[in-house]
């Protein structure tokens, strides 16, 4: 069988499975753009937030830390199990990654990660207790005021809540809903219904016995239109990350190759040598309209599907876009030393309702998140009195990589291409930020936060250009274009629509072909059979 032959062979058959996962995913590429996954953002965890009191404390971070040791973190979970994570020595004292002050149980309290992955830990700040399990009561407690405090911020809740009631719906390993790897953390989730007009359902963390996400009735039904549908998300897939993975990896490369040989076929069938008022094209009817919306949309579909592939990040081909440790230390001066912080009694603000331990130049520093989301720092100590400005910043900035030019540093007081928000008002990417730019051979670019004397990211030339090949190509984020809505959504609105018609048409004439190759291979050997 020539090449050419199993190429149209290949298509046809794999066209219409492939075909059809296309078209389901253009729709629910329209849904996305309007339909996010449940989440609980950032406003809206801060709004449901206790106000940091730590006013009853008495143990530093330090002394929270000794009520732990390596035993107490060596549990992790992934959607569908709990595993244990071998440790060296159990009893020796645990190495923090990071601590959080908040407040739990309407008591202040740590929550400490350790450096190896383990699910978090809780240690009550006024008598050093750990929490050890979050019971079915406390957790209703958490929602119930969880509930109160965003009717009161937000105004959710309000009116229905009045005459509401929490129902305890079970614990879960993970839903459909809680598919995500961020709640990892925190499996098993313990799930709450409540009574309210929207069908809202949260969820509490096993581990910190706080609220981690909220669903509502309408943003599940969209869903499965949306991301279920898009991402390949239905639960009894998404709970096994890794087969998940390779399902995607799989389909979206063969899709790619499909989508390639595709306009490969277009080209081959193109009768470029066709005498004066012969078609050039040797197709009628839907065929036709196949090669037509193909030429057309098919380029679109294979960077579509190509960028597809790359949100799976194949091959580690992003690497992670964190600074490395010797560059960290610039700015933080050291890594995290719990023992420099003191008791943190003192008062956080009116609107303060959480704070992670940093340090800056070597100081200790609360960096404080108010029910607002408008971050500040507030000193760790007595020791701490320097706080981090822009200039003190850019004087440092060469020593990133010191064997390297700066070239550039600029501070940035808008969004642009390489440091951008699709919603700015969750607080998600601070401004204005510095941006610092060297001459090394990755052309590497750093962004430092002046407000709290962190590095927030490292990119490379790789890193820019695999932003380009995947947030470029498969969700337009073109900066420009996305200031300029609604000309964002029509675009991706008429060019989904573009591939959703190619790819249904394709599904058509792959039936077609599966209905009728029999009859005609039956009538072409009946011609041919002797009498």
């Amino acid at each position: 069988m020539s090449f050419k032959r199993q190429l149209f062979l290949f298509h046809r058959w794999a066209g219409i499975v492939l075909c059809l996962f296309f078209a389901l995913w253009f729709v629910s590429g329209i849904f996305m753009m309007y339909v996010e996954f449940p989440q609980l953002s950032k406003p809206e965890r801060l709004a449901g937030a206790r106000l940091l009191n730590f006013s009853a404390a008495t143990l530093t971070p330090a002394d929270a830390l000794t009520k732990l040791q390596w035993k107490d973190f060596t549990r992790a979970a992934t959607p569908s199990t709990l595993k244990k994570i071998a440790v060296a020595d159990p009893e020796q004292p645990a190495a923090p990654r990071s601590i959080r002050l908040a407040m739990i149980a309407e008591r202040p309290a740590y929550v400490i990660h350790a450096d190896n992955g383990a699910q978090p830990r809780v240690v009550f700040a006024d008598n050093g207790e750990v929490l050890r399990d979050v019971s079915t009561k406390a957790a209703e407690e958490a929602v119930t005021g969880f509930v109160q405090r965003s009717a009161a911020s937000l105004g959710k809740f309000a009116a229905p809540f009045e005459g509401s009631s929490i129902a305890f719906d079970g614990t879960v390993q993970t839903d459909q809903w809680t598919v995500s790897a961020a709640l990892n953390d925190h499996r098993p989730l313990l799930k709450f219904a409540i009574n309210d007009g929207d069908g809202t359902v949260l969820y509490v963390s096993s581990t910190t016995g706080e609220v981690v996400r909220d669903t509502h009735s309408t943003e599940r039904v969209l869903n499965y239109f949306a991301a279920v549908t898009h991402w390949l998300y239905p639960t009894f897939v998404r709970k096994y990350p890794e087969f998940w993975e390779w399902m995607v990896d799989i389909l979206s490369g063969i899709g790619v190759v499909l989508a390639i040989t595709g306009l490969w076929i277009g080209w081959l069938r193109w009768n470029r040598r066709a005498k004066p008022g012969k078609p050039q094209v040797p197709y009628k009817g839907l065929m036709r309209w196949h090669y037509f919306t193909g030429i057309i949309f098919g380029a679109l579909t294979v960077t579509w599907v190509f960028s597809g592939l790359l949100s799976m990040n194949p091959l580690n081909l992003n690497p992670p876009r964190r600074a490395q440790a010797d560059q960290q230390l610039i700015y933080t001066g050291k890594s995290l030393t719990v023992g420099d912080f003191e008791v943190p009694s003192q008062g956080f603000g009116a609107l303060a309702v959480e704070a992670d331990l940093v340090h800056y130049a070597g100081q200790p520093f609360y960096r404080v998140a108010d029910r607002d989301g408008s971050i500040r720092m507030v000193a760790g100590s007595a020791a701490a009195t320097t706080l981090p400005d822009a200039e003190a910043m850019l004087a440092r900035a060469p020593t990133l990589i010191p064997d390297a030019s700066l070239v550039e540093a600029t501070v940035l007081t808008a969004y642009d291409n390489y440091y951008y928000s699709r919603h700015p008002e969750r607080g998600e990417r601070p401004l204005p930020i510095i941006r610092v730019r060297f001459d090394d051979e990755r052309h590497t670019w750093f962004h430092l936060d002046p407000l709290t004397g962190q590095i927030l990211d490292r990119s490379t030339r790789t890193h820019r250009v695999y932003r380009w090949l995947y947030n470029g190509l498969h969700s337009f984020d073109i900066w420009w274009l996305w200031q300029r809505r609604p000309l964002w959504d029509i675009c991706v609105i008429v060019f989904s629509l573009g591939g959703l018609l190619l790819s249904v048409i394709g599904v058509v004439i792959g039936w077609r072909r599966l209905r009728y190759e029999p009859r005609r291979r039956a009538a072409s050997s009946a011609a041919v059979s002797p009498c």
